[in-house]
């Protein structure tokens, strides 16, 4: 009876399941740059590099873009600041952002 009712509706489970992860990694992404904006040290950072992540299949663009900076230790990082639908900055620019101090895999631009 089990099998039967997976077979008859495995386009809806894993319809789902997909529903379900996406929910859940914006969920956790939310949170993070909330306690990145409430939490976070604020610092000058440089873009590094502007990365092309569209999918050519996909009528959408999106860029990455990183930013290299000086952690709470004076250590340089590099790390990934934002994903948008354009180009808003270029390797070289300044910008000021917010990390969580030991926690370096994504910073946030400081917006005005």
């Amino acid at each position: 009876m089990m099998i039967t009712f997976i077979e008859t509706h495995i386009t809806w489970l894993i319809g789902a399941l997909f529903v379900t992860v996406f929910v859940v990694s914006a969920t956790r992404a939310l949170m993070k740059a909330k306690k990145i904006d409430s939490e976070g040290i604020e610092t000058d950072g440089v873009v590094t590099r502007v990365v092309d992540t569209s999918d050519p299949e996909d009528a959408t663009s999106s860029y990455t873009t990183y930013v290299e900076y000086k952690d709470e230790n004076g250590q340089l990082r590099e790390s990934f600041m934002a994903l948008t639908v354009r180009v808003e900055h270029e390797p070289g620019d300044k910008v000021r952002i917010r990390y969580i101090p030991g926690v370096h895999d994504m910073v946030r631009e400081v917006k005005d």
